[in-house]
């Protein structure tokens, strides 16, 4: 809901300010900023339903619903906008739809649907509540609605195929549960029935996979949950934050872990961790400009912090900024002469470009010195490969390849060397 702009910017501002601890999950900020609002605004029915409405919105997410059923009906009682007074039928249907109150809840969705008429969760909840009173026609109709007003809104499929399902059309809710999928894999619920599906058409080796899917992301729905109410426990400690977003990397849902740091962000400012994770995760959904963005905060926050400058060099690199690359790798190595990744990436570089050629393998050979990888040993053979110094570039490409000998580009390498130098030796014939 929006707010108002006709009134003081500071209301709005206030609002927003609630709004965003409600996304941020600081259910408590959340609550006493919209109950400071209505003790504040008291005489205008108008703000006063909104924040009553918010109230609630608070109180279900708190699962206090007997409290959220209190503040829909005072937002209801008063004065309000359309959209507040649609918004709080809405949520008091889905509320009553959790209760089992089902005449309640449908009534309740009904009148959101003649004040929200371009709402998709509406006839969603709308559908649910039809689909558990055995009103298939119905519930398909909610659904279909829903799906017209939001095609990838996965709760219309998924109402779709258990209505099918109870049907005994297994086929059909099979369908159905895999389009769910397609627009969010994530949801346990769905491989569950999907198990129960394959099962009931005899189809064992399909239903233990759908299976093994569910108790994995059962597993994963359970942690996330320990998470966020240790989150609503203990705001204070940004570490969950992280913990959180690197489960959502463990099931390489990017989406929700980038939301996790993005959200630490804003409760904690100063979190280096928390723009670490996010810049990594932008770096691997190949979002450059986003990620060089989120580096260079964090590099305001930490600037003597060689892993930040690091990040910045080889981001600078993949968008062929190469001067502000160097002097990244620069700023790392004064900040930090052990930084073995810095002296690696600066050789490389410099070598890449065909420049400072002796310094590149001074630096190459720091790193090595520093930490004897491969992947270091092969930047040192590709600095003596660049300088024309054969000999040195394959003792150092062996000692790459000693340790890590299935790496297909060292062998490339090795062989770009090799070939290099029998041409070197004719020439000099």
């Amino acid at each position: 809901m929006q707010g108002w702009c006709d009134t003081e910017m500071g209301l709005n501002s206030r609002i927003e300010r609630g709004v965003r601890y409600l996304d941020m999950e600081r259910y408590d900020l959340a609550l006493a900023e919209f109950q400071t609002i209505r003790k504040e605004f008291a005489t205008s029915e108008r703000i006063s339903s909104f924040a009553h409405c918010y109230i609630g919105i608070v109180y279900q997410e708190l699962n206090s619903l007997s409290e959220a059923i209190a503040a829909y009906r005072a937002a209801l009682a008063l004065d309000g906008q359309s959209e507040v007074h649609g918004n709080a039928h809405l949520h008091l249907g889905i509320v009553y739809k959790a209760q089992g109150e089902l005449s309640l809840a449908e009534s309740h969705l009904k009148q959101a649907l003649g004040l929200l008429t371009e709402t998709a969760e509406g006839y969603i909840h709308l559908g649910d509540v039809y689909a558990r009173q055995r009103r298939f026609d119905d519930a398909e109709k909610a659904y279909q609605a829903g799906i017209r007003l939001s095609p990838n809104r996965t709760e219309s499929y998924y109402g779709l195929g258990r209505v099918a399902e109870m049907q005994n059309r297994l086929k059909r809710a099979l369908a159905y549960y895999d389009a769910a999928l397609a627009r969010n894999r994530y949801l346990s619920q769905t491989h569950y029935r999907r198990a129960i599906a394959y099962r009931r058409l005899g189809d064992s080796e399909h239903a233990e996979v759908a299976m093994t899917q569910f108790r994995r992301l059962k597993t994963y729905e359970d942690r996330m949950h320990q998470y966020r109410a240790a989150l609503y426990s203990n705001p204070n400690l940004p570490m969950l934050y992280i913990k959180l977003g690197e489960l959502h990397e463990t099931y390489d849902n990017l989406t929700e872990a980038s939301r996790a740091y993005e959200t630490a962000i804003q409760v904690h400012p100063s979190y280096l961790p928390a723009y670490l994770g996010l810049g990594a995760i932008f770096i691997q959904q190949r979002n450059l400009e986003k990620a060089i963005e989120v580096y260079q905060m964090a590099a305001k926050i930490a600037p003597n912090n060689p892993q930040v400058s690091v990040k910045l060099g080889v981001i600078y690199i993949n968008q062929r900024q190469f001067e502000p690359a160097i002097l990244a790798f620069k700023q790392a190595i004064a900040a930090d002469n052990t930084a073995a990744e810095a002296y690696n990436n600066l050789a490389r570089l410099y070598a890449g470009l065909g420049k400072e050629m002796r310094q590149a393998i001074d630096l190459a050979e720091r790193a090595v010195t520093l930490m004897p990888t491969a992947k270091h040993y092969d930047t040192l053979a590709y600095t003596y490969y660049r300088n024309a110094e054969y000999a040195k570039a394959l003792a150092a490409m062996n000692q790459a390849l000693a340790l890590a000998p299935d790496v297909n580009e060292y062998n490339k390498l090795l062989l770009k060397i090799q070939d290099a130098q029998i041409a070197n030796t004719h020439l000099k014939k």
